[in-house]
């Protein structure tokens, strides 16, 4: 089983920086749409809500939040409906392991690559918008716990993908939803419990020198709560789609 998950992010990895126009053409749009809330100056309002003065640092931090977040939404629905589409799904579907444990693979690849990516976008910005950015090691337990919960939320849109032969492509609505960028009360009231909103309050508080311990244990409950609902709704969505012979459809 370890073998079958190292494969699975090997050949996913490889094949990406084969093909590296994805990754390049993913730095730009990452950059560009970056460039689009320092010129509009979004996030000022964090200055004066965590008492911080470089705001622009705390925007940067949700927007790799969100790089990461939407990269299980995009790799996990995407790559299974280019399997679908390509006819290879049903190597993965006879397999002896679940999908859910094969696609994880595929995030921890995406996941490597899209670090790289980060990285990258981080030094730009430093350069040329001059923001102060300082990591953290502790920035990473969040990171990882939010990933979790996030690929449990790309099963989910892999599970309706898989049935309705659509992808919902939900990655512009998180960004605007998940405080990310500055958001309504009102709406972080509902989205609070997405993995990325508690996320990006605790990544702040970490940048701010504030105390975010305690939030660690209900992100990583809201984490793993979408973790388990995502696997359980994909699998009765697979089951679904099997009865109903969309498979056969692709």
């Amino acid at each position: 089983m370890l073998r079958m998950f190292w494969y699975e992010i090997k050949m996913d990895f490889l094949r990406s920086i084969r093909y590296r126009f994805g990754m390049i053409s993913d730095l730009l749009v990452y950059f560009a749409l970056f460039t689009v809330f320092m010129v509009t100056d979004s996030g000022n309002s964090y200055a004066q809500t965590y008492h911080y003065g470089n705001y622009k640092e705390l925007v940067l931090l949700g927007y790799v939040a969100w790089i990461y977040a939407i990269s299980a939404i995009s790799n996990v629905a995407g790559s299974l409906q280019s399997e679908l589409t390509h006819g290879t799904l049903y190597k993965k579907v006879s397999s002896k392991y679940p999908l859910q444990y094969l696609f994880g693979g595929l995030y921890v690849s995406s996941v490597l690559l899209e670090t790289i990516t980060i990285v990258i976008v981080v030094i730009i910005s430093k350069l040329v918008w001059g923001i102060e950015f300082s990591f953290h090691p502790a920035f990473l337990v969040p990171i990882l716990l939010e990933s979790l919960g996030m690929y449990g939320i790309g099963l989910i849109v892999a599970g309706i993908a898989i049935y309705f032969k659509i992808v919902f492509l939900i990655q512009t609505a998180l960004l605007f939803v998940t405080d990310t960028v500055p958001t309504s009360d009102a709406i972080l009231k509902i989205t609070h419990y997405i993995p990325l909103t508690r996320c990006n309050e605790i990544l702040r508080q970490i940048a701010v020198g504030g105390e975010y311990t305690g939030m660690l244990p209900g992100l990583c409950i809201v984490a793993l709560v979408w973790l388990v609902i995502g696997s359980v709704f994909f699998d009765v969505m697979l089951k679904q789609a099997k009865k109903r012979g969309n498979l056969l459809f692709y």
